[in-house]
């Protein structure tokens, strides 16, 4: 297996060197923001060596405007990352304007760098934005949300990403008759701080999974336990074809139970109950917190939506209907240029815990999104540097790149944790620990 080395040895005792050419998608298009800083970190300068190569990933954003004017070519890189949450979410929900001339030329542009032999990482919202949705043999997509997911797809990968339903909360009109039909988006927003067991406080959206592992991949092919321990947060499942029209496998599953079926992570559907009132509040006094922070007015409809009061709980269980289902996939395209795209609807690059359990917040006073409806107690103690719990699944991220970018199996990056360097540690402090502020909050969901 290969082993990771300084530079120095590289320039000396290495023939061929290597460079991984990898673009980050960075384009917020709906002010909700991702966490797309952790695959810049994780990926950018990494560097391995296998026999007698060195390689090294060059890991750089992208932006919309940038694929539009045809700057995403095989020349220029190797591989297109889509992130999720404010970029492959918001992607997947913008692109399905498809009677927009940029929306056009946006997708046939990534379709020719995948067909040129491109390779394509998609995580979560990334997956979504390049598939179809299915809700299951005979069922249509109903919500703006999940229509908009459906005409996203580039119909360039043959698997599709399952929902059982999904929709934005506030904005999904039949919530006050059927909250439980917000789906997934129920544990993608309004996570309070979580609590460890020693009184510390985190962010904890979603739920950490023992991924289902399959081993008859290069992927995964020295992995030596069944399951894997990945943070989900709020992600779909993916659906393989019966008989696909190119190479297609299945790299890992959901575990056997349901995350809405367990005791300890089910969660109850919450209801808007504001009304107009309740969102013009919410435009006031989003106006005067942007103002306070010194914001952008254009962060003002997503603190918006954050603010939006008030919400009650109701007794109905939002179902998810994922234990089972593949949650990362791969595939090559079928032509002669064999470009690879890679779907991963769980995170290797978020924190994972033990232990804890799920809580409905306090319904009464006010409530909305922002201060959070659902909260995470009693964690175990985490580690005092963090490494194990974050950097536990990097190696799996940079494998997935590796893979896309062509590499050769016996080439991939070493099953190796990630080092807490100066920046890593900078991103624990920003976007792991909670530090009491609303705004800290506010920039965590």
């Amino acid at each position: 297996m290969a082993k990771k080395s300084s530079k120095i040895s590289i320039e000396k005792n290495h023939k061929n060197i290597k460079k991984v050419k990898v673009a980050i998608l960075a384009e917020e298009p709906f002010f909700w923001g991702s966490r797309k800083h952790y695959h810049q970190i994780i990926l950018s300068d990494y560097s391995w060596t296998a026999k007698n190569t060195m390689y090294t990933i060059s890991a750089r954003y992208i932006y919309d405007k940038d694929i539009i004017k045809g700057k995403l070519t095989t020349s220029n890189f190797d591989v297109l990352l889509v992130p999720g949450g404010g970029v492959g979410n918001n992607e997947a929900l913008l692109k399905g304007f498809n009677s927009l001339r940029s929306v056009r030329k946006f997708k046939q542009n990534i379709v020719n760098f995948i067909k040129q032999g491109g390779g394509y990482v998609g995580i979560c919202g990334g997956a979504a934005l390049i598939t179809n949705l299915s809700k299951g043999e005979g069922k249509k997509p109903t919500t703006f949300t999940e229509r908009q997911y459906n005409k996203s797809s580039l119909n360039v990968s043959c698997i599709s990403s399952y929902f059982k339903n999904i929709a934005f909360p506030i904005f999904y009109p039949f919530q006050n008759k059927h909250p439980e039909k917000i789906g997934n988006s129920a544990y993608a927003f309004s996570f309070a701080p979580g609590e460890t067991v020693d009184g510390r406080y985190i962010h904890t959206t979603g739920r950490p999974l023992d991924i289902q592992i399959y081993t008859d991949n290069p992927i995964f092919s020295d992995f030596n336990e069944k399951t894997a321990r990945i943070r989900w947060w709020a992600g779909q499942a993916l659906l393989k074809p019966k008989e696909p029209d190119r190479e297609a496998y299945v790299l890992a599953r959901y575990p056997l139970y349901d995350v809405s079926n367990d005791e300890s992570t089910k969660i109850c559907a919450w209801k808007y109950t504001g009304g107009v009132l309740g969102i013009f509040f919410a435009i006031l006094n989003s106006f005067r917190f942007v103002k306070k922070q010194g914001f952008s007015l254009r962060y003002v409809p997503i603190f918006t939506f954050y603010l939006a009061g008030d919400w009650e709980p109701t007794n109905k269980i939002v179902e998810l209907d994922l234990a089972n289902k593949p949650c990362m996939t791969a595939e090559i395209y079928p032509n002669d240029n064999k470009g690879r795209i890679l779907l991963s609807t769980v995170h290797p690059e978020y924190m994972i815990w033990w232990g804890g359990h799920i809580e409905e917040r306090d319904s009464t006073g006010p409530n909305c999104i922002g201060t959070g409806l659902h909260q995470w107690k009693n964690i175990n103690k985490l580690s005092s540097t963090l490494e194990e719990e974050l950097t536990h699944n990097w190696w799996i991220l940079r494998r997935f790149v590796a893979w896309a970018a062509k590499v050769p199996d016996e080439h991939l990056p070493p099953k190796e944790m990630g080092k807490i360097t100066k920046k890593v540690e900078d991103l624990i402090k920003n976007n792991i620990f909670w530090d009491g502020s609303f705004i800290n909050q506010m920039k965590s969901i």
